[in-house]
């Protein structure tokens, strides 16, 4: 046997170290107010219920707090210092899909959560204009600006 036979040789693959994989989940909007949303998020994921949202800042924090519940992805950095002066995350209040009323739907796969943001893809089916009906998103201000273009 020589020395490269181990790096030849065949092993089962190991499955991801916990704190890793995407969170996807499907947002129904039913509001829009000027530049911000509101709606239902309905996780495709574990077993969380699906919750409801009023603005995109609140949004981005429950997504958060839904990645936080589930493990993944692990968070590379802590929040930032400037706080909100709120002590406690916020809560996913549980709601029910939208059946009639929806502006829109797509789904955001949260791939990253760095530099005290998320970085993923939105996925918008049935948009010819979007690679696949995909864009990727660096920032959750990115996130916010397709979440415009595609509503406008």
């Amino acid at each position: 046997m020589n020395d490269f036979s181990s790096i030849y040789s065949v092993s089962e693959p190991t499955p991801p170290a916990s704190g890793y994989g995407p969170v996807s989940v499907l947002i129904q909007l039913t509001g829009r107010e000027q530049d911000s949303f509101a709606g239902v998020a309905i996780p495709l994921c574990g077993s969380v219920s699906p919750f409801a949202f009023s603005s995109f800042a609140q949004l981005t924090a429950l997504l958060d707090t839904l990645c936080d519940q589930l493990g993944r992805p692990v968070r590379t950095d802590r929040l930032n210092s400037f706080g909100s002066g709120v002590s406690n995350p916020p809560r996913l209040v549980p709601a029910q899909p939208v059946t009639a009323r929806k502006l829109g739907h797509f789904t955001i796969e949260i791939l990253y959560r760095q530099n005290q943001s998320m970085q993923g893809r939105i996925i918008v089916p049935g948009r010819s204009e979007m690679p696949a009906g995909r864009q990727s998103f660096r920032s959750d201000i990115e996130l916010l600006h397709l979440m415009r273009e595609y509503m406008a």
